[in-house]
C-alpha cells in the first residue's frame, strides 16, 4: 500500500501533537508527513528539533506548501478565522483537507467553504472530537 503523503498547517498545540503524537510515533501506519507549515519560524526550530523525521520540507508560507507537489492531504491547525481560506485552497488544488473544527467563524465563510467542497474532488472532512462523547451522543439521540 502507497502511504499518503500529509502536510500539517499550523505547528500550535494541535499540529504539533498530530506531527509528533501520531505521525512521529507511528500510529498513522498508513500516512508520512512530508511538510509542515506555520508562520512562526521559532516553531518550525521547535518542532525540527523534536520531530525524527528529518524529511520534512517547512515552510512559513501555507500556499507555497500547497503548490510544492509534497502533500496528497493537509490537516488544518490554525486559528478558527482562517479555516475556510485555508480549506479552499487545498480543494482548488484537488488535495484532500481535514479541518479542525469549528468549520470558520462566520457562516457566510462556511458556506462557501461547504459549496467548493461540494463541487470539488478532493476529499474533505472536519474534525469533531466530541462526537463519542456521551453526552452528545444522547443529545443526538433525543433531537433525532
Amino acid at each position: 500500500m502507497e502511504r499518503i503523503r500529509f502536510g500539517i498547517i499550523g505547528l500550535g498545540n494541535q499540529g504539533s501533537y498530530y506531527a509528533l503524537s501520531l505521525f512521529d510515533k507511528g500510529a498513522i501506519t498508513n500516512g508520512i508527513i512530508t511538510a509542515l507549515c506555520d508562520i512562526n519560524p521559532a516553531k518550525i526550530e521547535a518542532m525540527q528539533s523534536r520531530i525524527t523525521n528529518k524529511s520534512i520540507t517547512y515552510f512559513t508560507d501555507y500556499k507555497q506548501m500547497l503548490d510544492s507537489g509534497l502533500c496528497d492531504a493537509v490537516l488544518v491547525e490554525v486559528p478558527h478565522y482562517s479555516h475556510p481560506e485555508m480549506v479552499i485552497a487545498c480543494l482548488n488544488r484537488g488535495i484532500n483537507v481535514i479541518c479542525e473544527k469549528p468549520a470558520g467563524v462566520y457562516a457566510d465563510q462556511v458556506r462557501e467553504m461547504n459549496a467548493v467542497a461540494d463541487k470539488k474532488s478532493a476529499k474533505f472532512a472536519m474534525m469533531f472530537n466530541q462526537r463519542t462523547n456521551c453526552v452528545y451522543r444522547k443529545m443526538r439521540e433525543i433531537m433525532l
